[in-house]
């Protein structure tokens, strides 16, 4: 990233000359900031000794008396592990990235300090629990405790970025949850895209046609599941038929897709453009701290996840057995840490034991096990965020209409931007009773219709967001009941939970601030009337009425991003699902499973799958087709003899990924103009190729830059094979090559120094490429970015990559666990990277290899089995 280049540049050539006088200096530096793994050391703040043993791997098992000293240990650990990483998240999690890297951030921190994360994050703290408290308080003390014993000894990317780190607070954790809320909770990017694209295209009807969800995918909680329940559990009427693949969410009936913005919203060019840039800066941030963000507006990115839990009769050990394996952005290190939190005596004094992946900068265990129960999460993406079109009030522009339709003031703050390099950048946010308005980040829209966020993760005044103590009480739940109870408490972002248990129980619960809109036509799918009353939150969906499972007949519960909920279902959650095919392939794999029941093995085998299910009958029409060119007959060929996996070695995927990719822009791109890029890629382009395959004649089809004919799909089908053909030949050579492993490979960097443009600095801090199997849609889901092929509207000066930088994966499963609850020594565990933040320590990339295989490593938990894996240990005493 070229904000890096610029922030660095001056301080590389100082450290060159450095390292030209001797390679000594960046070793020294290298070294020093490795982390001491054995020994005693002496920390300040704890009350009594604290033993830390890590095995082969790396990974941290942290025992302690107390709460308090467990989770200094763990903020001791942290930073030692992580410190460079938790000072960019604290930095964009307060809107200071300025600070770090220079001016070019000032639209991310601008954006950033209009939400108000810091802010929202704050009036939280008042909400947390004295438990909750105590973790926060012990873990920032020892964070502390390691910054303050090596402040002179911090790596290369603290003295490159001339950065001091400042004491670690509270707010610096609970402010890292807002930057996870927006992360995986809304849907302004889809609203900004809806609101050009009926610019574009002329007719919101036309819009919503890109959008028409699959039919028959697979519903996670369908209406009157027997073992389920909520509002739509069928409890006290008649009970329905469950439908596993039943319709999905049904999206708004058309009339009321194009009614939805009660005031018409026109833009100029220039407005246009200042709203995709408004809609990009948090999506920065979010890449910079590796959950990749993305840039197109109408596409998830590959953010999501898979998780599942299978029942005794499903089982081959004849206990419940748990999977999840998270999907957020690849990055160097992995957002995951692996650790294990116990206490040396569980009480209720100090109840903690409890293992698996930890945010750095948080407390606690974020998804995993304890000794009763294990929990994995996926993202529901609901309908959590609205652009709100207030009202000048025509009296007097420096007020607003209220949604009363009575004259309001605003209220407004002030921030300070510090700068790198630069003086302080002043700001003023105006905010109406619906939030921020976002027209003040750009001045481009200083004359456009102003348009209020309203988001759950602002609403701490009304819905104090206590997902942290959520995050705690699962780590010492002990059954069912516990697990509900702590969810209780979790706002955003909303996630659907699984669950396992000792005793063979499975469950699933889904939580959080799900608002209820005042009109039941009202999907969130464009900008509201914020002075009519028409586009209000009148409250949430009560925590009893939100879906739920508990030993489902099926024997199973999977989701995948997938529909929560059916058409049926009484409350408005989402629209705008993931299409279920990774659910359907995962559900398809567990009922293929012999009599004999799952195995634990064979649970990862499934979430190594490589095969993108949609491609499966996409493929089998395309059998007849009889392209013009060799190359084209190739593809034709390869795409027809495909047995549908992803592997490295596979042509098959090689040659039907380019053929979607080029089809996919013949449909697309003389419609959406420069919105192509936002679109094509998409799990909703894969649906709309699917669907249109059935209406040959559709007007999608036509290519408008041609004026003497009209297309029909089986003219463009055939072009993209030939174009394909092409673009394989030009960039690979002979088809021989023509491998999805030469198309897709990961690369794992560093979101600051690591993407500076600076050779150095790149292969310092990063580690790649490596091919991988995997695709976009398939189990194991490794997302690319189709948008990097076209020019960026934003950024004149980007350069469109070709094929074979394409498939570079930008998102994939960051962490996998399975667990087979009759034998909790036998879990296993992944994540993309290593457990080290610090380049060239033994542990910086030695998971990556073990992770593109489709392999994971012990994650022992009972006390002999930790002590048996254990080759070092670190003693911390007061």
């Amino acid at each position: 990233m070229r904000f890096v280049k610029i922030a660095v540049v001056g301080l590389l050539v100082v450290v060159l000359v450095a390292i030209v006088g001797g390679v000594g200096t960046l070793v020294w530096m290298t070294v020093r900031a490795q982390p001491q793994t054995s020994g005693s050391v002496r920390a300040p703040g704890l009350t009594g000794e604290v033993t830390i043993a890590r095995d082969v791997a790396g990974i941290a098992q942290i025992t302690a008396t107390t709460p308090a000293d467990l989770f200094f240990a763990q903020g001791y650990v942290h930073a030692a592990e992580r410190m460079w990483q938790m000072e960019v998240w604290r930095h964009i999690s307060a809107g200071r990235l300025s600070e770090l890297f220079g001016a070019s951030q000032l639209d991310t921190d601008r954006f950033i300090r209009t939400l108000g994360w810091r802010a929202a994050a704050e009036r939280d703290l008042a909400s947390v629990s004295d438990a909750g408290r105590v973790a926060l308080d012990g873990y920032a003390a020892g964070v502390n405790a390691w910054l303050d014993g090596h402040r002179d000894a911090l790596g290369p990317a603290y003295v490159v970025a001339g950065a001091r780190p400042e004491p670690w607070t509270t707010i610096d954790t609970l402010a890292w949850g807002k930057v996870q809320a927006w992360n995986l909770g809304g849907n302004l990017d889809a609203e900004i895209f809806r609101l050009l694209a009926d610019a574009q295209l002329g007719d919101p009807l036309r819009t919503d046609e890109l959008f028409v969800p699959r039919e028959g995918g697979p519903v996670i909680t369908p209406t009157g599941l027997p073992g389920s329940g909520g509002a739509g559990s069928g409890a006290g009427g008649d009970v329905v038929t469950p439908m596993r693949f039943g319709p999905a969410a049904a999206v708004p009936a058309p009339a009321a897709a194009a009614a939805a913005p009660a005031t018409r919203v026109s833009l100029t060019d220039e407005q246009a453009l200042a709203w995709r840039s408004l809609a990009s800066a948090a999506g920065t941030a979010l890449q910079v701290a590796g959950l990749d963000g993305g840039d197109a507006l109408a596409s998830d990115h590959g953010i999501g996840s898979n998780d599942w839990v299978v029942g005794p009769s499903m089982s081959s050990s004849g206990g419940a057995l748990l999977a999840n394996d998270p999907h957020l952005g690849i990055s160097m290190p992995s957002i995951w840490y692996i650790n294990g939190l116990h206490c040396a005596t569980v009480s209720d004094a100090c109840p903690y034991d409890v293992a698996g992946v930890s945010f750095p900068g948080v407390p606690g265990v974020v998804l995993g096990h304890n000794a009763r129960i294990a929990w994995g999460a996926t993202n529901v993406d609901p309908d959590v965020q609205d652009l709100v079109i207030e009202t000048p009030d025509p009296a007097d522009p420096s007020r607003y209409l209220g949604p009363d339709g009575v004259s309001r003031a605003y209220s407004t703050r002030t921030e300070v931007i510090a700068v790198s390099g630069g003086d302080p950048v002043s700001m003023k946010v105006r905010e109406t009773v619906h939030g921020p308005i976002l027209n003040d980040v750009d001045e481009r829209l200083a004359d456009a219709p102003l348009m209020a966020m309203r988001w759950t993760g602002m609403l701490a005044a009304a819905a104090p967001d206590r997902t942290l103590d959520a995050v705690l009480a699962l780590n010492t739940a002990a059954g069912y009941d516990d697990f509900r109870a702590a969810l209780s408490m979790y706002l955003a972002p909303s996630q659907n939970f699984v669950y396992a248990d000792v005793d063979g129980h499975i469950g699933y619960q889904l939580p959080g601030y799900i608002p209820v809109r005042s009109d039941p036509t009202d999907h969130g799918l464009r900008p509201v009337s914020g002075s009519d009353g028409s586009g209000e939150w009148v409250g949430a969906i009560p925590f009893d009425e939100l879906p739920r499972q508990f030993d489902p007949i099926d024997g199973w519960i999977v989701t995948a991003n997938n529909a929560a909920v059916d058409e049926s279902w009484p409350d408005f959650i989402a629209t705008e699902w993931d299409p279920g095919y990774r659910a359907e392939r995962i559900i398809d794999l567990i009922n293929g499973t012999g009599d004999d029941g799952l195995t634990l093995e064979e649970m990862g085998a499934i979430q190594n799958d490589t095969s993108p299910l949609r491609a499966r009958d996409i493929a089998s029409r395309l059998a007849a087709a009889a392209p013009s060119t060799d190359d084209g007959v190739t593809i034709a060929t390869r795409i027809g003899e495909w047995d549908g996996t992803c592997t490295i070695e596979s042509a098959g995927c090689a040659a039907y990924m380019t053929w979607e990719y080029r089809v996919l822009r013949d449909l697309f791109d003389d419609d959406l103009a420069d919105l192509a890029r936002d679109y094509v890629g998409s799990p909703y382009s894969w649906v709309a190729l699917e669907r249109l395959l059935d209406e040959p004649d559709a007007s999608w089809w036509d290519d408008r830059t041609t004026t003497d004919v009209v297309e029909t799909a089986d003219v463009i089908v055939l072009r993209a094979m030939d174009e394909a053909g092409a673009e394989l030949r030009a960039a690979l050579g002979g088809s021989d090559a023509w491998t999805w492993g030469r198309l897709h490979t990961a690369t794992f960097v560093e979101g600051t120094l690591g993407a500076s443009d600076i050779g150095p600095w790149e292969w310092y801090f990063n580690h790649g490429p490596v091919a991988v199997p995997g695709a976009a849609g398939a189990v194991d889901n490794t997302y690319y970015r189709l948008s990097r092929a076209y020019p960026d509207p934003l950024d004149p000066e980007f350069q469109p990559v070709g094929i074979t930088s394409l498939f570079t994966v930008t998102n994939l499963p960051s962490y996998r666990l399975l667990i087979d609850m009759t034998d909790l020594d036998g879990a296993r565990i992944v994540i993309t990277t290593g457990q080290a933040g610090n380049p060239f320590g033994p542990h910086y990339a030695d998971q990556v290899d073990p992770w593109r295989e489709g392999r994971t490593l012990a994650l022992p938990f009972s006390r002999a089995a930790i002590a048996a894996a254990t080759v070092a240990t670190l003693t911390l005493t007061p």
